[in-house]
């Protein structure tokens, strides 16, 4: 892991133990560096700050209940038609339905996940800067007692 764009950012004897996407787990803090042609984002939390990890993965809601109206009102639609003579909009609800049906099942098949690190003092916006989304459960599963590992040692 040598040449990161980190290194310059490492605190003496700090060492890079683990990454994942933007997060750098180090012997002393928990780094989340990103670069673009607009410049550079860091932050950090030491970990005698860090009061808390949350590793999440669960369907999306959101989604779910958009598929599940979408779903309702194309059948609502369907049914309507079949009492109206001019049946015009039947394929659309037809369609809308079967789409609304689609989109609840992506809604509950694909999962939300991240590991969220909370700190002592630290706000909810700049907890959210130190959430790693969309994280593997193996990578999860190397981070998460690699953090908890040097907690205790702080």
């Amino acid at each position: 892991m040598s040449n990161v764009p980190i290194d310059r950012y490492l605190m003496t004897g700090e060492k890079i133990l683990a990454e994942s996407g933007d997060f750098y787990v180090t012997n002393k803090r928990i780094i989340r560096y990103s670069s673009n042609f607009m410049g550079e984002e860091i932050h950090d939390l030491l970990y005698e700050h860090l009061s808390s990890i949350s590793y999440v993965s669960r369907s999306r809601g959101n989604v779910v209940d958009l598929g599940v109206i979408i779903t309702v009102l194309g059948i609502v639609g369907i049914v309507v038609n079949l009492f109206v003579e001019e049946s015009l909009v039947t394929p659309l609800c037809i369609v809308g339905a079967c789409l609304g049906f689609l989109l609840a099942l992506y809604g509950i098949l694909s999962k939300v996940t991240y590991v969220q690190f909370r700190g002592a003092g630290v706000s909810d916006a700049s907890g959210a800067k130190l959430r790693m989304t969309n994280i593997k459960v193996q990578e999860a599963r190397k981070i998460i007692p690699l953090v908890r590992e040097h907690m205790k040692g702080s």
